[in-house]
């Protein structure tokens, strides 16, 4: 099992009604769902620490601490996403296991 996975935070409104996110939860899980075994998804608090890290002013994903997706994406830009990262980790993998420094 892989411990290098990416990483989807998912920052909603914990306070309010589940309701108001659950459309979003529900495009997510759908997504991650195909990389199943390569991503960690966490859902977080629009007010925590981590949002404000990012700049976070309402509901959003981030993927991979790099990608931040808006409210109204559609599941192409999260899958797209995805992928980029995955093939991200994947490469410094193999950059790191044979020691290459060449791009």
């Amino acid at each position: 099992m892989k411990r290098n996975k990416v990483k989807v935070e998912v920052f909603v409104p914990l306070g309010s009604c589940v309701c108001n996110f659950a459309p979003l939860m529900e495009t997510v899980g759908q997504v991650t769902s195909k990389f199943e075994d390569l991503v960690e998804v966490e859902t977080k608090s629009t007010k925590s620490s981590e949002a404000s890290k990012y700049g976070v002013q309402g509901m959003c994903v981030v993927v991979g601490e790099q990608i931040k997706l808006p409210l109204g994406f559609d599941e192409k830009e999260l899958e797209d996403a995805l992928s980029r990262q995955i093939r991200r980790k994947r490469e410094a993998a193999h950059k790191k296991e044979t020691g290459s420094s060449t791009t």
